[in-house]
């Protein structure tokens, strides 16, 4: 499995991200001029929310806030920017 990138989707856009191990998926688009919307950066507002395409297997469980704001969208494997965090 490759771990070198993760894809995710957004407003019809897909864009490819090099995860930085402990660091949000948001954190780090904004370092790889990866242009994903957003607001708060707290997981409130659902405007990162996105669709994880690939990397599934490295990142952080739901949090708390993804459950409560994204409840069955998770399944579908939507997920917060904001706080979702690779663990390798």
């Amino acid at each position: 499995m490759d771990h070198t990138t993760i894809q995710v989707k957004q407003a019809d856009q897909t864009y490819t991200l090099t995860p930085v191990k402990g660091k949000s998926l948001l954190a780090t688009a904004f370092e790889q001029d990866v242009p994903l919307d957003f607001k708060c950066q707290k997981g409130n507002c659902t405007r990162c929310r996105v669709e994880l395409l690939t990397g599934q297997e490295i990142v952080n469980e739901p949090t708390p806030k993804e459950h409560v704001k994204l409840e069955n969208e998770l399944e579908q494997g939507f997920r917060l920017a904001c706080q979702t965090v690779p663990l390798k």
